[in-house]
Order: structure tokens, then C-alpha cells, then sequence
């Protein structure tokens, strides 16, 4: 079968390879209402209602194997979905450690979903931008943005407003509190990797990727390989080690790296645990007149 077609809200296997870290839905109750003393606010809502199908190809690293007879096929997908989820998707296939990226492999996806944000969204006389962020906490080295258009100018008066995209994989908030208390730093920064580590890695579908066919098995391979390089968890030896093993080592590196950042950007772990918000990738829309 040449195409594959999914939900964004359904992590598939395909949506996975294309960089998507935590599977979204969209929480409807947090999108404004549009009101007249907000017009942004109806592009927002436009957002979370308005429904796309989007074809994009694979980025895959090196040559085919072989017995590959059409490669270019085997790399062809189709997702559906809300913009606002196709959005979410886009930024999670950015998702980057200290500004390296996990993955390339999406980067046709996210540029045909900032192409169909922009046609749906384009309104004569007015200009807009759209950006798309999920970070673990305030401010944290692991991160995920996706930008649709430019910036308004300075000293524009802009019109502003947000949703939410809920991540069905959140940390345990109502937990951090005692956590911090407890084990500190290290205990918060290993609830974060941990929820991190398994949305980015989901155990069932990582290992149904590396058992299976190309592109999935080399995608998931690379990702493997680079998250262990950006969180120097060293270099893993993904074909002969079990994917609970290799989650383990990525979760114990990454989690020394959040708490170091933890340590120098909080004044104490129960400020880092309330700045904790693993469950929101937040859409910002902003218009203003040119």
C-alpha cells in the first residue's frame, strides 16, 4: 500500500516517523469566542473547527534498501484533521533540544500544513500569524514551535487570541507538588522526562516501527540515535536492545539535563513543578490591518 491516511488524533505509525511527539486533541472550551472586540478570535475558532486533508512525503535519510522497486511511493502519506490539530502536529514534528532538531523527517508536512493554515485562513485587507508552541515547562531546552506567517510590525495595534491543543499524555501534575517536596529537582525533572520520553517513544509503536519495513525502521532508528545524541544518554545500540532498555537510558539522560535547567532557571523545585504543563500545545493568533 503506497499512501497511508490517519487522524491526528490517532497516533499511527506513520504520524509517529513524521516526528509527532505526543498525540493532540482539541479542547474545545479553551478556544475564545469571537466577538467583534476580538476578530482574531474568529480565525481562531476557524482553526479548531475547520477540517483538511494534507499529502506530504517522508524525509528519509540515505539511500533505499535495495529491494525497494519504488521508493518515492513508500514515502507518501495523507493526514487528516482539524487545522488546529494539523498545526499541533506540525510543531511536535519540530520538537528540539537545545535548538537541534530530534527529526527532519516531517519537514514536507509542515510545510504543506503552514500552506493550507495560510490559503484558509487569508482574509483581503488583514494580515495574520499563526504560532504553534508546546515546551514541558517555562522555558525548558526541549521544545516545539511552528510558525505561520510574519510578524507584525512594531507598534501595530494587533488583535489577539489563543487555543489550546490538549496532549492525551500529560506528567502528573497533581503529583509534582509532593515530588518536589520529596526528591527535589531530580524527582520533578524525572516526572517530565519520563511523560516526555514515552510520548516521543511510544513502547508499542517504536517497536512496531523498528520491526518493520522502510522507511519506519530506519526513521525510528535515526530518531533513537539522535534523542541519545542531544541528551548524551551516548550511543545506543538500537538493534539489540529492547525499546523498554533504550527508553530507560533516554529517560535517565534526559532527565539529568532537566535538572540542571531545572536548578538554575527555578528558585526551588515546588516553583519548578508549578511551571510544569506538559497536556498544551497553545495556538496564538494574531491580525492586525497593514
Amino acid at each position: 500500500m503506497s499512501r497511508a491516511t490517519s487522524t491526528v488524533v490517532d497516533v499511527t505509525a506513520f504520524l509517529l516517523l513524521v516526528g509527532a511527539a505526543i498525540a493532540v486533541i482539541v479542547n474545545g472550551a479553551a478556544v475564545e469566542q469571537a466577538t467583534t472586540a476580538n476578530p482574531a478570535a474568529e480565525r481562531t475558532e476557524l482553526l479548531a473547527t475547520g477540517t483538511a486533508s494534507v499529502e506530504y512525503a517522508l524525509a528519509v535519510p540515505g539511500e533505499p534498501p535495495n529491494w525497494t522497486t519504488n521508493a518515492t511511493a513508500t514515502h507518501l502519506r495523507t493526514a487528516h484533521g482539524t487545522l488546529a490539530e494539523l498545526l499541533a502536529e506540525a510543531a511536535m514534528s519540530r520538537v528540539s533540544f537545545e535548538g537541534h532538531r530530534l527529526s527532519r523527517a516531517g519537514i514536507d508536512f509542515e510545510r504543506t500544513v503552514a500552506t493550507t493554515t495560510r490559503n484558509r485562513l487569508h482574509e483581503r485587507g488583514h494580515r495574520i500569524a499563526v504560532r504553534a508552541r508546546w515546551e514541558p515547562y517555562r522555558g525548558a531546552p526541549l521544545n516545539a514551535t511552528m510558525g505561520v506567517g510574519e510578524r507584525p510590525p512594531p507598534g501595530t495595534d494587533v488583535d489577539a487570541a489563543t487555543t489550546t491543543v490538549a496532549s492525551p499524555a500529560p506528567a502528573a501534575n497533581d503529583r509534582l507538588q509532593q515530588v518536589a517536596a520529596e526528591s527535589g529537582y531530580t524527582g520533578v525533572a524525572s516526572v517530565v522526562a519520563t511523560a516526555t520520553i514515552r510520548g516521543l517513544f511510544p513502547p508499542q509503536r517504536a517497536q512496531l516501527a523498528l520491526d518493520g519495513d522502510y522507511p519506519g525502521d530506519r526513521l525510528m532508528t535515526c530518531r533513537y540515535r539522535r534523542m541519545g545524541t542531544l541528551t548524551r544518554a551516548g550511543e545506543l545500540s538500537v538493534e539489540s536492545t529492547s525499546v523498554s532498555d533504550l527508553n530507560a537510558a533516554l529517560t535517565d539522560a534526559l532527565a539529568a539535563r532537566l535538572a540542571a535547567d531545572m536548578q538554575r532557571r527555578f528558585d526551588s523545585p515546588e516553583a519548578a513543578a508549578r511551571a510544569v504543563d506538559m497536556g498544551n500545545v497553545t495556538i496564538n493568533v494574531r491580525k492586525w490591518e497593514p
